[in-house]
């Protein structure tokens, strides 16, 4: 009854209680890849025609006589956005005022109604063992953490290192491992199992409670209804709330992000293929493996969902930016033409009167005529001109100052050059865009890094460099800004103060 509370409780039930919800569920996730994706009502209903004609040909569908793959995958479209009087809808449609067309996406509802089935799918339960050992280990954990007497936390140190001694010993002395059955193998499994359960979960609210900030975000943009000043402090309240106040923002901005690099993952993976050549991992172990395998696949794109939404609310963000300073700019331009016309034209009007608010004194000026010829012969200088090679003596930017305005994701980058950097001709600094550069392409997605970049633009010119940005589209962009470089030692006290 545990495991169905959620489904009372969140009116889920009765959504799966509709007539072909299985059918349903089965399209949804053939369709929407991610789940928490967006995609156009032609592609929907031709991805829809596709799967249905795929189940028809398994025999696990029957359409109706006489009527088309096409025609019943629009029925059923119509069917999963109906939401009647004691019925929730699968699917929800906005009006994209960019694009002219209708973009589905699939309900929260709908999102805990897979989830349900995933759970009620997942009929291995936790071996009481495993669950006894996470609960004692916590608890020890805390108790060691949390200990208000210096002595007694010694002591409780003294006596866990002793322990892991004693274990030492065994080995060293006696081949431990052979007198591990099966039930104390699943029991160890089953501790990483219920640590990871419930996390994959609160990665999707996370990215759908994103997602909805970053549509309401454009839907205001869209109409105009509000200010541009209040849809982003609207914006900015949400994503603090989310990110900041809850339990899971702060799960993901704090351990989450470990997940993210490339050796947080590649160390996780490589415990986990250790743990795979236990020679006890067969039946009830094995199955508890697969799914600590499967629980990790689901939380890594997780993360990976949560930051593409993420992204896209940047771009909103930076669009809705730059909307308001070329507003701003239009209106001040505006006003400044028209003040220099009615100066103008007062001035021509009323020359040379002190009664006027514009005094030019155009009209008692004297202007000497201009000579017709030189006074003396002209002679040629040498033009004067900037060196070929820029040079490595370049004032580097306030980069503490620009750690704290652009946050984290400046920080994980500085720490990602600062494992392999790339140096000047003669050693002494490290230049940023060039290891900027040899990033994967991952690390190098613009969004994240447009304010950054945006504080350090400039014109084409001897003394920039490029760097090689991804855009939200996948493809390449080159910014050009002025040089960046720093010591080693400045990375080192930036990355530690972060």
């Amino acid at each position: 009854m545990e495991r169905l509370r959620p489904v009372y409780e969140t009116g889920v039930l009765r959504l799966l209680l509709r007539g072909n919800s299985m059918l349903y569920v089965a399209l949804l996730r053939s369709t929407f890849d991610p789940l928490t994706g967006e995609l156009p009502r032609e592609i929907v209903e031709e991805r829809f025609s596709r799967s249905l004609t795929r189940l028809a040909e398994t025999g696990d569908y029957t359409p109706k006589e006489g009527q088309t793959s096409a025609e019943a995958a629009h029925t059923i479209l119509q069917q999963l956005t109906k939401e009647g009087e004691g019925d929730y809808a699968w699917l929800a449609n906005s009006l994209d005022v960019a694009s002219h067309r209708y973009l589905y996406r699939l309900t929260a509802r709908a999102h805990r109604a897979i989830e349900a089935l995933d759970r009620l799918e997942d009929t291995t339960k936790a071996l009481s063992g495993a669950q006894a050992n996470s609960i004692i280990m916590e608890i020890e954990h805390a108790r060691m953490q949390l200990t208000a007497d210096p002595r007694e936390r010694i002591r409780l140190l003294e006596r866990d290192i002793e322990e892991r001694q004693k274990q030492i010993d065994e080995l060293k002395h006696s081949d431990t491992l052979d007198k591990l059955t099966s039930q104390q193998v699943g029991d160890i499994i089953g501790v990483i199992h219920n640590t990871l359960r419930g996390v994959p979960i609160d990665l999707r609210e996370l990215a759908l409670e994103e997602r909805d900030n970053g549509d309401n975000l454009r839907r205001s943009m869209q109409s105009g209804s509000i200010s541009v000043e209040q849809a982003l402090g609207t914006y900015h309240d949400e994503y603090h709330r989310s990110f900041h106040e809850s339990d899971s923002g702060r799960r993901f901005e704090d351990a989450f992000q470990v997940i993210v690099t490339d050796e947080g993952r590649r160390e996780i993976d490589e415990a986990v293929r250790d743990i795979a050549q236990n020679p006890y991992l067969e039946g009830e172990p094995g199955i508890l493996l697969a799914q600590v395998r499967a629980e990790l696949k689901r939380i890594y794109e997780g993360i990976e969902d949560v930051r593409r939404q993420i992204r896209i609310s940047d771009e909103a963000v930076s669009r809705l930016v730059r909307q308001q300073t070329d507003t701003h700019y239009r209106t001040m331009l505006d006003k400044l033409h028209r003040l220099f016309v009615r100066a103008s034209d007062d001035a021509k009007t009323h020359p040379g009167s002190d009664e006027r608010p514009y005094r030019t004194d155009t009209g008692t000026a004297q202007f000497q005529a201009l000579p017709s010829r030189p006074a003396k012969s002209m002679a040629r200088a040498a033009t004067a001109g900037l060196d070929d090679a820029p040079s490595t003596n370049v004032d580097a930017p306030d980069l503490k100052a620009m750690v704290e305005m652009c946050g984290p994701r400046l920080t994980h980058m500085i720490g990602l050059i600062r494992r392999d950097p790339v140096k000047t001709a003669d050693g002494r600094f490290v230049d940023f865009a060039a290891s900027f550069n040899r990033l994967p392409r991952e690390e190098r997605r613009e969004s994240e890094l447009i304010g950054f970049l945006s504080a350090l633009r400039t014109q084409d010119g001897p003394a920039t460099v490029a760097w090689h940005c991804v855009s939200i589209d996948g493809g390449e962009r080159v910014w050009r800004t002025r040089p960046i470089l720093t010591t080693e030692a400045a990375l080192d006290e930036i990355i530690e103060e972060g």
